[in-house]
């Protein structure tokens, strides 16, 4: 049986290296970030990620589903019981659960991702600095069964709580890699996967474009776009059909619609 260790001080040291998580320097110092959620801690014990220690309040989380979870704990996961006052002081959300995990980050190369076999889909977002977003297209990207999601030139953090959040346990299910745009374009000639950007000029719309074998949809930043590296060196660019007055799409929709649309693809020719 797992101990579980009781913490009923803010100032306890455990609780003090907790709250540093919530900066991105010390989450890329200690290789940690920090999952809050009944929901989306169940999802990161289900996955491939390492639980490293486990924060939740007796009075605040169902003891039915803290049961649950404590039966699924792997060995060698440390477990704190905090008081309310405690845990309030550390909870990122407002109308919290009662629960808080450490898990392990993951670092992942092309090569773990690529499988010559099957016909994959990849979306690459250049410099995209809303994590709430990268959260997004991360929900969106589990749904439709992408293979990873590629950042360049890249200015969001993949772990920050935001993104964890957003995303729904999407960051336990959709690998996230972090590349410049020059090492990514030759990856992806050396395999020859065909690359299609979200950018103006382009002279086809997004239905007009074979999404079945392996492809990379590229998306560029919220407020300018895609600079004119893959403009210029994308197999195509396209634009999704619009018929009212408004000119662009935030980019979390424009990358759902584009990955629904290679979906729809797919199934078809199923």
């Amino acid at each position: 049986m797992l101990k579980i260790n009781p913490i009923a001080s803010t100032h306890n040291q455990k609780i003090l290296a907790l709250r540093k998580l919530y900066k991105s320097r010390e989450r890329k110092k200690s290789n940690l970030f920090l999952v809050e959620g009944i929901k989306e801690v169940s999802r990161g014990l289900q996955s491939s990620f390492e639980p490293v220690a486990i924060y939740f309040c007796p009075k605040i989380i169902p003891s039915t589903v803290w049961d649950k979870i404590y039966s699924s704990l792997p060995g060698g996961v440390e477990i704190y019981a905090l008081e309310k006052a405690v845990y309030e002081k550390i909870a990122y959300r407002e109308n919290t659960e009662g629960i808080l995990a450490a898990f392990r980050k993951k670092e992942y190369r092309f090569e773990d991702i690529y499988r010559q076999e099957k016909k994959q889909i990849f979306v690459v977002l250049e410099g995209v600095e809303k994590p709430g977003n990268l959260g997004a297209i991360l929900r969106t990207a589990d749904a439709v069964g992408v293979d990873a999601i590629f950042l360049t030139e890249g200015k969001v953090d993949a772990y920050h709580p935001n993104v964890v959040r957003a995303s729904l346990g999407g960051v336990f299910t959709v690998p996230v890699l972090s590349s410049s745009n020059t090492d990514l374009y030759a990856r992806f000639r050396h395999y020859n996967i065909q690359t299609y950007a979200a950018a103006l000029p382009a002279y086809r719309n997004m239905y007009e474009l074979p999404m079945q074998e392996t492809t990379a949809l590229i998306f560029g930043t919220e407020s300018t776009g895609l600079q004119d590296f893959w403009i210029q060196k994308a197999d195509e660019t396209y634009t999704i059909p619009m018929q009212g007055i408004v000119d662009s799409l935030n980019v979390s929709v424009s990358v759902s619609v584009s990955l629904y649309e290679a979906l729809r693809q797919r199934i078809n020719v199923k």
